[in-house]
C-alpha cells in the first residue's frame, strides 16, 4: 500500500542517522556531514511521499509550507555541522544555521495558523515559555550567548510559539493524527535544542550528548514531515 512508503523512508532515515552518529565526533567530519545531509534529505522525501499519498488541492498549501520548513532545516543542518568542521568560521555558520531554523519554524507556524486558526493563548504561552527558558539559561546555567544573544532570544521565542501553537491545535482538533504529530515534533524540537545549548554553551560535547541531540532532532523533523500524510482540511 502507498501509505507505507513514507514509513519505509523513515526507516531509511533511521539507518542514515545511525551511520551519521557512528561517524560523528566532537570535531565533525565530511563523511559524517554527508550521512547527516542524507538523513535530512530523507525527511524531505517523507514529506513529499506523504503528499503523493494524501494529494489533494486542500492539502497542497499545507504540504508546501511544511516542506519549506524542512528545506530550511536541511540548510540549518549543513551549516551547523560546518561550524564544527571549520572552527575558524564557527560563529558565522552558527548565525546562518540559527537563521535557517528560525525561518523554518516560521513556515511551520504559518501552516499551523493558516489551517488550525490563530488564538492569543498560544502566543501568551510562548512568551512565558521563552522567558523561562532564557532566564534559566542565563541565571541558572550561566550561559554566555555573546554575539548570538539576539539570535538566541528570537529563535527561542519563535520555537516556543510554534510549539504552543501546535499543542493548542492538537487540543482544539481533538488530537487528530496530524496535529498530534505536529505537537510531538515541536516538543521534540525544543528538547533537542535544549540539549544542543548544553553542547554549545556548557561543553557537554560527549558522544552521548551529540547522539541524544540528533535523535531528538530527527524524530522531530520526521514527525512533522509525516503530519502531511494525515492532514485533513
Amino acid at each position: 500500500m502507498m501509505i507505507n512508503y513514507p514509513y519505509l523512508i523513515v526507516l531509511l532515515g533511521a539507518i542514515a542517522l545511525t551511520l551519521f552518529l557512528v561517524n560523528r565526533d566532537r570535531n565533525g567530519s565530511v563523511k559524517a556531514l554527508l550521512y547527516k545531509t542524507l538523513a535530512s534529505f530523507l525527511f524531505m522525501a517523507v514529506a513529499f511521499t506523504s503528499f503523493l499519498v494524501n494529494s489533494s488541492q486542500d492539502v497542497a498549501t499545507f504540504a508546501v509550507l511544511i516542506m519549506m520548513g524542512l528545506v530550511c532545516g536541511l540548510i540549518g543542518d549543513i551549516l551547523l555541522d560546518l561550524k564544527i568542521i571549520y572552527k575558524e568560521s564557527s560563529s558565522l555558520y552558527q548565525h546562518g544555521g540559527m537563521a535557517a531554523f528560525l525561518i523554518g519554524h516560521l513556515f511551520y507556524l504559518a501552516a499551523l495558523i493558516a489551517y488550525f486558526g490563530f488564538n492569543w493563548i498560544p502566543l501568551a504561552i510562548a512568551i512565558i515559555v521563552a522567558a523561562i527558558i532564557i532566564c534559566i539559561s542565563r541565571l541558572v546555567f550561566k550561559f554566555n550567548f555573546a554575539e548570538h544573544t539576539v539570535d538566541t532570544y528570537a529563535y527561542t521565542f519563535v520555537l516556543s510559539y510554534m510549539m504552543a501553537q501546535a499543542c493548542y491545535a492538537a487540543v482544539d482538533q481533538g488530537y487528530s493524527a496530524c496535529t498530534v504529530l505536529l505537537a510531538a515534533g515541536s516538543i521534540l524540537f525544543l528538547l533537542s535544542d535544549l540539549v544542543l545549548s548544553m553542547t554549545y554553551y556548557d561543553n557537554k560535547d560527549s558522544r552521548a550528548f551529540i547522539s541524544l541531540n540528533h535523535i531528538l532532532y530527527y524524530a522531530a523533523q520526521y514527525s512533522i514531515a509525516l503530519s502531511i500524510l494525515y492532514f485533513v482540511a
